[in-house]
């Protein structure tokens, strides 16, 4: 799982060292193959090579139209490069991304729980400031969640004969 805000540096040979955490996402889990593509709203996708061919393969291109479709696959692939981490913890950012997405030398790396975000914090803060959706909004719905499904627990955890007050 990736989780975490960082404020990491692109060297001029655009190099980025992942923070450690995304390196080493938890129950013995180490990455070192990505696919990097890019992502939504001007930033850089990176996930793992399962998660990514998951994705792939859980994609139903039926919502769209034909031609939908096919312009979304041609640049989902086309856009992809597979990377790898080196013995530095860092990652080779493709040239044709990091001008498509406009970063410069300072990038926000974002944990999204099953992949990676690379942009430029100025514009992550201006797509965010534009966003329809607010943090508290969904906020309010998932810490709600949290609160609902562990009332359901202690219920089901309950004996009939408790429940029914028998």
């Amino acid at each position: 799982m990736f989780l975490g805000r960082y404020i990491h540096k692109v060297d001029s040979k655009g190099r980025l060292a992942l923070p450690i955490r995304m390196r080493e996402a938890g129950k013995g889990i180490n990455y070192s193959e990505f696919i990097i593509t890019k992502g939504i709203g001007g930033c850089i996708a990176l996930f793992p090579v399962d998660k990514f061919e998951n994705f792939l393969e859980g994609f139903n291109p039926e919502e769209l139209s034909p031609e939908q479709g096919l312009n979304f696959y041609r640049e989902v692939a086309s856009w992809a490069h597979n990377v790898s981490v080196d013995g530095q913890g860092r990652i080779n950012l493709p040239q044709l991304l990091i001008e498509n997405v406009g970063l410069d030398e300072e990038v926000l790396v974002l944990g999204v729980v099953d992949w990676i975000e690379i942009w430029d914090p100025v514009k992550y803060n201006e797509h965010i400031e534009k966003s329809n959706t607010k943090y508290d909004e969904g906020a309010m719905e998932f810490f709600s969640s949290l609160i609902r499904g562990k009332r359901k627990n202690k219920q089901s955890e309950q004996e009939p004969s408790e429940r029914s007050g028998e």
